[in-house]
């Protein structure tokens, strides 16, 4: 846990506040939490995606929502400790955020990287690829994004928007099928436009 010590100055001077940084790992992991209900994104982000999950389960498919607003907290620390585990980055060049206090540098390197490994790990980013770590400015930040897994067996038949329907008959059978896309996008909700480096995430404008 973070520690602050007041020393006081005087009657006059307000306290001075020394914070001393905790070492990263999976301490962390549950402070700044995500939120994972879309009463958490904006009213007409929140309405389009609340559609489409009508419709997706209404057709069949199941579909559990990892997150939708991400403070600015967490996506910092997911952003550095993926580029510290996964992408070499020296852990003493990170940039400090107001606000989070962590130290990202252990008494050596393999224990720094040890450290973000852990944090990954419990964020639940392992499966994007080896250099695409989570976004610093992210669309979760502003409720406009939602990491879903969508997954059927079958064929099932899903509404679009205006109320006609499609077959979806094609694989994979989860939210990376085209026509599942096609059909995300008649309600405002677009795939991640980055291919297969974040299969989860859906938004307002693909990214």
């Amino acid at each position: 846990m973070t520690t602050a010590t007041l020393t006081p100055q005087s009657d006059q001077t307000p306290a001075v506040v020394n914070v001393v940084n905790e070492l990263s790992g999976a301490v962390w992991v549950p402070r700044f939490p995500a939120q994972n209900t879309t009463d958490h994104l904006t009213t007409d982000f929140q309405a389009a995606v609340d559609g489409f999950i009508a419709a997706l389960e209404a057709g069949g498919a199941d579909v559990r929502i990892a997150n939708t607003f991400r403070p600015k907290e967490r996506a910092y620390m997911m952003h550095w400790a993926h580029k510290i585990a996964r992408n070499g980055v020296d852990p003493a060049t990170v940039p400090a955020m107001d606000g989070v206090h962590i130290n990202w540098v252990h008494p050596t390197l393999e224990q720094s990287v040890a450290g973000a490994t852990a944090m990954v790990n419990g964020f639940g980013i392992q499966g994007l690829g080896i250099n695409t770590p989570p976004a610093l400015n992210t669309l979760h930040g502003t409720g406009e994004a939602i990491d879903m897994s969508i997954t059927w067996t079958g064929n099932i038949t899903v509404a679009n928007k205006d109320g006609s329907t499609v077959e979806v008959n094609t694989a994979p059978r989860t939210g990376m099928n085209t026509q599942l896309k096609e059909i995300g996008a008649t309600y405002g909700v677009t795939k991640f436009v980055g291919g297969n480096s974040d299969k989860p995430h859906w938004s307002t404008t693909g990214h």
